[in-house]
């Protein structure tokens, strides 16, 4: 039979709302779609970095607010879905045994606590996701079962404390066995989070929230909203476009990112035309619907080139005016069965091209390193 007193505690704990928690799952998966809109290019260390990724150099520089950032930053699907997942099942638990404000607090500082683990133990690589901050959730997990053993129904305590050390062991067990893992994330939130759990007390049942973790709530709200306005200020990487969601898509999930894409299109593109100009400059019409098609295909593509940046993208569009204007010259040829003479080169757009050649090799040389982009051909 349950008791009074654990009664009461089990009524308050199933019937609190666990809102931050699943506002901060919220916000993971908005800040996941904006890298979606530039591209979706997870092993592209400019674009991580321009959207706040933990970065030595750019925090030795003065910029602090990478140290909150990252918390809120995955580097693909998988591990925005693992952290996700862990989220939504450990954080409202905490949520609701130290109520919105104290949730919020001990998830940010721990979160902190392990971007700064990292930065101590893995200077010279960009790093980010809220892995410290669910460590560090069930690090406060793991000292509650034992602080308030006697506070809290018994097979609540030992369940809760037998469950944490299963997950936090497998998961150790991962992270030295995957030296891609950044294990000082975790045990820096691990060990931070099991600090604050005895500091920081958990929200008994019918107790109202104290004005000081309140206040400190609405400190921590501003802290974020203050850093991530510090990455749109300092932000330099791929331009974000709607268009590129659906290459971030694909690039998130094996396809391709957005950068790959612009490259091929380019790259198809650059073929198609050379092939035409071979054609019509040999004279031998016979391969034009073969020449027409490979035309059409690269119109296709271009049509659906990612967007990068305000440069590039006037790049492509006007590579696309020169596609469409070669079509309709080649379809002219094969219906009429001869070239026309009153040009220089093998067709009308011949001198253009070359000139938007040069253009685009101009733009890979200098603005697409931040793409990761070396050269389009």
């Amino acid at each position: 039979m349950i008791e009074a007193r654990d009664y009461e505690f089990l009524r308050a704990f199933w019937t609190r709302r666990a809102v931050i928690a699943y506002s901060l799952f919220a916000l993971n998966f908005i800040v996941f779609a904006l890298m979606l809109m530039a591209g979706g290019d997870f092993d592209n260390d400019v674009m991580l970095v321009a959207f706040g990724a933990k970065s030595n150099p750019e925090i030795n520089a003065g910029e602090i607010w990478r140290f909150v950032t990252p918390i809120f930053i995955h580097i693909g699907w998988i591990h925005l879905a693992f952290n996700s997942y862990a989220l939504w099942i450990i954080g409202p638990h905490v949520e609701k045994l130290y109520g919105g404000p104290r949730f919020l607090l001990l998830y940010i500082l721990t979160g902190i606590a392990g971007v700064a683990a990292s930065y101590w133990y893995h200077p010279t690589l960009p790093s980010a996701g809220a892995s410290g901050a669910i460590f560090g959730l069930l690090g406060v997990l793991l000292v509650f079962s034992l602080k308030y053993r006697n506070d809290v129904p018994k097979f609540f305590s030992k369940a809760l404390g037998q469950g944490i050390l299963i997950t936090l062991g497998l998961n150790l067990v991962i992270g030295f066995r995957f030296p891609q893992i950044d294990l000082s994330a975790h045990l820096g939130g691990l060990i931070s989070g099991g600090l604050l759990a005895f500091v920081v007390p958990f929200a008994r049942p019918g107790e109202s929230e104290r004005s000081v973790f309140k206040f400190i709530q609405s400190v921590l709200v501003v802290v974020i909203a203050v850093s991530f306005f510090q990455v749109a200020t300092h932000y330099a990487g791929p331009g974000l476009s709607f268009a590129n969601l659906r290459h971030g898509l694909m690039g998130g999930s094996g396809g391709g990112s957005s950068a790959q894409g612009f490259v091929n299109a380019i790259n198809q593109a650059q073929s198609a035309f050379e092939d035409s100009e071979r054609v019509l400059g040999s004279g031998d019409l016979r391969t034009l619907a073969e020449v027409s098609e490979e035309l059409g295909r690269a119109l296709d593509t271009m049509k659906q080139v990612p967007s990068l940046n305000s440069r590039a993208d006037k790049l492509t569009a006007e590579f696309l005016e020169i596609l469409q204007k070669q079509y309709d010259y080649v379809q002219e040829v094969e219906r009429l069965g001869r070239t026309r003479s009153d040009f220089i080169g093998a067709s009308p757009q011949s001198s253009r091209y070359r000139t938007l050649k040069k253009r685009i090799e101009q733009w890979s040389e200098t603005e697409g390193a931040n793409y990761g982009i070396v050269n389009t051909k």
